[in-house]
């Protein structure tokens, strides 16, 4: 398996990539808060010459329809176009690679309109997925037990779901106010259950 190179992109948590680094495929995560921004990225400069899988979660702020409010100002003051760039240098990536499989993540929102050649998204909320955690030691299935529609583009096996009920116990992250940086990275993070079934289905 070292020699199956897993190129995870936007991964802060590590989670989406958490369980490939597990079973012991080499996994490359970028994250601009750890000091590398995936627009600086060349493949003539990469530590590998090819890529099995490649995961991304760039952020959603400009995309996000929760925040349609906000989207003519943005696409005013370059902000939008900024974003549009992290999904085109995703795209790029991609076609560099030509990976066996690779996966984009994002809210529901305008993302395909913006970028009609990305496709349509495949659907998924976090507690149909969270059945998955019930085998993993130390992992709080209830706590993944609220909805949160997420989209997945790209080429990729659909993993089969395993849901709990919604729960009071998942209410927890959408009751996550304010604007710190930390309340962004803790709803921004890969659902643990998805990423493990995601993984079952994609290795």
């Amino acid at each position: 398996m070292k020699h199956r190179t897993i190129l995870s992109l936007f991964d802060y948590s590590g989670r989406w990539s958490s369980f490939y680094k597990e079973a012991g495929y080499d996994v490359y995560t970028v994250d601009i808060k750890n000091g590398i921004d995936v627009l600086s990225l060349e493949p003539s400069e990469m530590p590998f010459s090819s890529v099995y899988g490649i995961l991304a979660a760039p952020p959603c702020t400009d995309f996000a329809g929760s925040g349609a409010q906000y989207w003519k100002v943005k696409d005013e003051d370059g902000r939008t176009e900024q974003s549009l760039m992290l999904i085109d240098k995703v795209l790029s990536l991609v076609g560099y690679y030509e990976p066996v499989f690779w996966a984009l993540e994002n809210p529901v929102g305008r993302l395909p309109t913006l970028r009609p050649s990305i496709g349509k998204p495949w659907y998924f909320n976090p507690n149909e997925f969270a059945g998955y955690l019930e085998d993993v030691d130390g992992a709080e299935p209830l706590k993944e037990c609220y909805t949160k529609r997420t989209g997945i583009w790209g080429n990729f096996n659909k993993p089969e779901k395993r849901p709990l009920p919604v729960s009071s116990e998942g209410n927890w992250i959408m009751k996550l106010g304010g604007k710190s940086e930390r309340t962004k990275e803790l709803r921004s993070m890969t659902p643990l259950g998805f990423s493990k079934a995601f993984y079952e289905f994609n290795r």
